[in-house]
């Protein structure tokens, strides 16, 4: 059965709410959250035999790897912001 307009927009519509959910509870600190819990569910999956993804990356390790970092680095930015000030004196001596 194909979907209506309305059902499509409410889909995506849900979509958001359960990223405005997190991020509600978990105020600051929602991307190492949602990217952690992201790369902890792939891990999951693939240990029950999921080998692939709707997402675009398609494989669930990558994937994993991916998330993995991002919650890594952005948690490690929140706990240390003298590290991101740091990376930002540096940024004009990079070019």
């Amino acid at each position: 059965m194909e979907k209506t307009k309305g059902e499509i927009y409410e889909g995506i519509a849900f979509q958001f709410c359960k990223v405005a959910t997190v991020a509600l509870i978990a105020g600051r600190f929602v991307l190492p959250v949602a990217s952690g819990l992201c790369a902890a569910f792939y891990v999951a999956a693939y240990v029950k035999g999921k080998k692939d993804t709707r997402c675009v990356l398609r494989y669930p390790l990558l994937l994993t790897a991916l998330w993995g970092s991002v919650s890594a680095i952005s948690l490690y930015f929140i706990l240390q912001p003298s590290a991101l000030a740091g990376l930002w004196r540096l940024a004009p001596t990079i070019r």
